[in-house]
């Protein structure tokens, strides 16, 4: 077992294996379902948006980042940028590493209080951006 898909199991994540029924995309959603933490799919606020695009899907992703019962008063605009370039790359090459077809990935990840964070990775791709208050800026993803 791998480092990522022990945290997957260790924080909620399910196995790779998707339902084999439906379209490609109720497929990936499926699998979407069953490779995110169970805190995330469980939420009233979890959405998934699936678009074929030319061969490869672009799926939107909203995640409620409160969930888990996590409290951020006391953060900063730099601390909501390292936790959410920090928890998209966990999710990202750990939980989702291998969809069952090509995707780009842009997650929604919702703080509350109004905060949003968009991150956005490209199938195949190792650099991504990150947007919050208006402000793009490119991360990696390791």
């Amino acid at each position: 077992m791998g480092f990522f898909s022990f945290l997957a199991n260790l924080f909620g994540g399910g196995k790779d294996g998707a339902k084999t029924g439906g379209s490609p995309a109720d497929r990936l959603r499926s699998w979407l379902d069953a490779n995110l933490p169970a805190n995330y799919v469980k939420s009233k606020q979890y959405a998934v948006s699936i678009q074929e695009a030319g061969g490869a899907y672009n799926a939107k992703i909203t995640l409620d980042m409160l969930a888990d019962g996590s409290d951020y008063s006391g953060f900063g605009d730099q601390n909501y940028r390292e936790l959410a370039e920090l928890e998209s790359n966990y999710l990202l090459t750990g939980c989702m590493a291998n969809p069952p077809a090509a995707v780009n990935f842009t997650l929604e990840l919702v703080f509350g209080g109004g905060r949003v964070i968009t991150v956005e990775k490209r199938a195949g791709q190792d650099i991504g951006f990150l947007t919050a208050n208006g402000q793009r800026e490119q991360i990696a993803f390791e």
